[in-house]
């Protein structure tokens, strides 16, 4: 499940999210400003999903054994998906739309250099919760990899993936609107601005599906990466009394949390007490070794 460490980085990201939504929203009213608009709507719709994550790690933290003897770990995964389809559709089709009317309809812009203050200051605070929630990424990796992109294909913290997500979509949001802000102001011409509120919403709407595609993967029981995999086979192989390993296959049952399952050939003279015993040596080693194993079982082949 989530560590308190992921519940710490999505209340920063909202804390930080609802503030530059508030004075987006001011910015907007003042200056009549498309891209403006866009961005107040953006970080709107980014604190209320943090809120929403942050809902879904709570959720998945409560135990109930009798209907849930796995946990609730996977619900991470269904609030992140949720997560998933308002990025896309409040925050890239509103947008959108709103990008769309205003390169229709164009309207005289006032007082930009309040609008290219304002963003400047949101980029620095949104490059802090960025690297907040990359350096959280990182530390939960379990392989040497550099790419962030890499870091979350890998990852099985459905709303850390989120943030880190939400944050550089918002983070590339505010360059595409300062841009064209600085653009409106040189020429005097509002097309620029319009141009970059759509731009930002077909961002969110990559986002939102990129997102929506990385939960599809968790929700239907995504692997562990084989380096581990290959680590497990070795440990259970070094039992004197399994002749060989069948099968093994480990899906993901919440965030960092694996079920693993083992399909054993023993030895003929192995006895059940023998079995029991050689099973639970070696989930021992298991567990102890690798954290994110949280259920293992072994089935004779």
């Amino acid at each position: 499940m989530a560590s308190s460490d992921s519940s710490k980085t999505v209340f920063l990201a909202f804390s930080v999210n609802f503030f530059i939504a508030g004075v987006k929203t001011v910015i907007a009213v003042i200056t009549a400003s498309s891209a403006m608009f866009s961005e107040a709507v953006h970080s709107y719709v980014d604190s209320g999903n943090q809120f929403i994550l942050w809902f879904g790690i709570k959720q998945s933290k409560k135990p109930n054994k009798l209907i849930y003897p796995l946990g609730r770990g996977k619900e991470e995964y269904f609030w992140t998906l949720v997560v998933a389809v308002l990025i896309f559709t409040i925050g890239g089709l509103v947008s959108l739309e709103h990008g769309i009317e205003a390169l229709s309809h164009p309207k005289e812009l006032k007082n930009l250099f309040i609008s290219i203050a304002v963003l400047s200051i949101s980029i620095v605070l949104e490059l802090y919760v960025l690297y907040k929630a990359v350096k959280e990424l990182r530390s939960k990796s379990t392989t040497e990899t550099t790419s962030v992109f890499k870091l979350l294909k890998e990852s099985t913290d459905g709303p850390l993936i989120a943030i880190v997500v939400e944050d550089f979509a918002a983070t590339l949001g505010l360059g595409i609107a300062l841009i064209g802000s600085i653009l409106a102001n040189a020429t005097s011409n509002p097309i620029y601005d319009a141009a970059s509120s759509i731009l930002i919403g077909v961002l969110l709407m990559v986002s939102g599906l990129f997102l929506g595609y990385e939960m599809k993967h968790l929700i239907t029981g995504e692997t562990i990466n084989n380096k581990t995999k290959d680590k497990i086979l070795d440990i259970i192989r070094t039992s004197e009394m399994i002749q060989n390993v069948e099968s093994l296959r480990a899906i993901s049952i919440g965030a960092n949390s694996y079920l693993v399952l083992c399909s054993v050939d023993y030895l003929d003279s192995a006895k059940d007490s023998d079995i029991v015993n050689i099973n639970l040596e070696i989930k021992n080693k298991i567990c102890n070794e690798f954290g994110e194993i949280s259920e293992i079982y072994f089935n004779p082949a």
